[in-house]
């Protein structure tokens, strides 16, 4: 059977209703939110030991910046907690094989940039699978962790729609790898940047590009045939 849906917050947690304002103010309001995510996101990760933490992490800050974005003020950390105890196995199952996968062509790619091969037409077809391997890799991690939809079903199910979910919504996904790759590029040349909102901000554009559409995406689906669901 599919686990429990993970679309409303934990049951202590009560959201209250934003006071609506200029969008300077909004604006503002949106980039606390994400520093204050940024932040639990960092310390639950590293509570976890990277390794088991970083998973988790990652989905109860996209669960947190999807309340956010309904329009909730939400107490980061006590929502964060609930949603990292809730993920801690079923996220580190369903991501960590991806996460693996984006490392070793993340690393495939740092070789065939800095020359290390002896043939540089090699080096550049590896180096090219390398970069749409990493970018496959991080739209299907982000769809798992923006997505309760994707990341509750059964595992199988799960890795499933989350590698075909950038071939279902090219452009989305383009969008998405050309901006991590721009904001990565950004935080490693400033990291003060990095550590205020790094993982935050990218997890909030895989959840403003990709969040609504794949729900949607899934409903229409689930409609036309819900036995593949």
């Amino acid at each position: 059977m599919n686990r429990p849906a993970a679309d409303t917050p934990a049951d202590t947690f009560v959201p209250r209703e934003r006071r609506r304002g200029t969008w300077l103010v909004e604006t503002l309001e949106h980039v606390y939110a994400v520093v204050r995510i940024q932040l639990a996101w960092l310390a639950l990760t590293l509570l976890g030991l990277v390794v088991l933490g970083i998973a988790p992490a990652t989905c109860a800050a996209a669960d947190a910046l999807r309340a956010q974005r309904r329009g909730e003020l939400t107490r980061a950390l006590p929502l964060m907690w609930a949603s990292c105890r809730r993920e801690l196995l079923p996220a580190t199952a369903r991501m960590l094989p991806l996460l693996v996968v984006q490392l070793l062509a993340l690393a495939m790619l740092w070789q065939a940039a800095a020359g290390l091969g002896s043939n540089p037409a090699v080096m550049a077809v590896l180096g090219t699978l390398a970069a749409i391997a990493a970018g496959w890799a991080a739209v299907s991690l982000a769809a798992i962790a923006v997505a309760p939809r994707v990341r509750d079903q059964h595992l199988l199910v799960t890795w499933r729609l989350a590698l075909l979910m950038p071939g279902a919504v090219p452009f989305r996904s383009f969008a998405l790898v050309a901006l991590l790759a721009a904001w990565a590029v950004l935080c490693s040349l400033a990291w003060p940047l990095a550590l205020l909102l790094g993982a935050g901000l990218a997890i909030d554009m895989a959840v403003g590009l990709l969040g609504r559409r794949i729900t949607v995406l899934l409903e229409d689906l689930s409609g036309q045939a819900p036995a593949r669901l």
